[in-house]
């Protein structure tokens, strides 16, 4: 009696824990598979965060790093048979395509009101986690043997001259979110036919697009171009480490912020809305700041060192809502003209 007694106590238990999500040895919650997070940040930066993950809640997360154009292809071809849960790091415009596509499912975190408000979407199918703003870097190495003492590019127009006729290198909107920020990022301070104009220009000078927005920063860094148009964080990471590369924001910088989203009819639901709302959280936050050098849109989390605050950037008027509606439009017509 006293046997079946004990048993019936412990499976009222078992129960309580699975009723409450809360389960012996540190798990916050039972969990069945692991959440597959499709990043677009560095890879490094995602594997301290999914040790963080487990570490903080005794869940798991896997992830598959990948540009911003290949996470929304992926997603795209998957969607009659989603393989990941969470797209993290995706710029808003390509959330925004996501979400008209029916390739996102809402979820409103409650850690949403630890965002200001224009960096969320009212309809819960994104929230911001970082922000980012634009530029161009300069190998400072390169530049005094080639150039010596003269003057460094300070406006998006100095990039024009002829002298630098092969030496920029940044990366293709085709696959590169930072390189569709940048894009219209110049629509949005000239126009978009005096943008285009621009962009003509520009590449008689650009010898190479990459298919991701990281590497620009890095073939500049390692001295393999003399300037690359890029997110200002991925060169703070190189001049962290002592490479010889510097950042410039011109005036009309474009800028995006990173977020995260639910991706609908994934294989985890309920994981993947534990790891948004733990991601948004502060520690989590502190940690991408930290790793990955991007701003943060929380009033509790610090710069990057060496980061430009933002009131000393002109920052262009980005208008989200048009990036999205337009941003196919866009990329074929890019494409048409220089695809290289």
């Amino acid at each position: 009696m006293w046997c079946r007694n004990a048993a019936w106590r412990l499976a009222r238990l078992v129960v309580c824990f699975a009723l409450l999500g809360v389960f012996p040895g540190g798990y916050a919650w039972a969990q069945s598979k692991p959440v597959m997070v499709y990043g677009v940040i560095h890879e490094y930066t995602l594997a301290r965060l999914m040790q963080k993950f487990a570490q903080d809640t005794g869940g798991k997360a896997d992830f598959i790093r990948l540009s911003a154009g290949e996470v929304a292809t992926r997603v795209l071809a998957e969607r009659q048979s989603p393989k990941g849960d969470v797209i993290f790091g995706m710029s808003r415009a390509i959330q925004e395509s996501l979400k008209a596509k029916g390739l996102l499912e809402a979820h409103k975190s409650p850690r949403r009101a630890d965002v200001p408000s224009r960096y969320v979407d009212p309809d819960g199918y994104w929230t911001g986690s970082s922000i980012t703003v634009q530029g161009f870097a300069i190998n400072t190495e390169r530049w005094q043997k080639e150039f010596g003492n003269a003057p460094m590019p300070k406006t998006w127009e100095d990039l024009l001259d002829p002298k630098y006729k092969d030496l920029i290198v940044t990366s293709s909107p085709l696959t590169s979110g930072a390189a569709f920020t940048f894009v219209v990022g110049q629509f949005f301070r000239l126009g978009e036919e005096k943008g285009w104009e621009y962009l003509r220009a520009l590449d008689k000078n650009i010898r190479f697009y990459t298919p991701s927005g990281i590497a620009p920063s890095r073939m500049v860094a390692q001295g393999e171009f003399l300037i690359a148009i890029t997110f200002a964080h991925d060169v703070l990471k190189w001049i962290s480490v002592g490479l010889p590369i510097k950042m410039i924001h011109p005036p009309g910088v474009s800028w995006d912020i990173g977020s995260v989203s639910l991706i609908k009819s994934g294989p985890n639901p309920e994981g993947a809305k534990k790891f948004i709302d733990w991601v948004l959280g502060r520690d989590p936050i502190q940690l991408i700041v930290d790793l990955n050098f991007e701003g943060s849109i929380r009033s509790d989390v610090t710069l990057p060192l060496g980061a430009t605050p933002l009131d000393k950037i002109d920052l262009v008027d980005y208008k989200l809502d048009w990036a999205a509606q337009n941003r196919e439009r866009i990329l074929k017509r890019w494409g048409e003209l220089f695809k290289k």
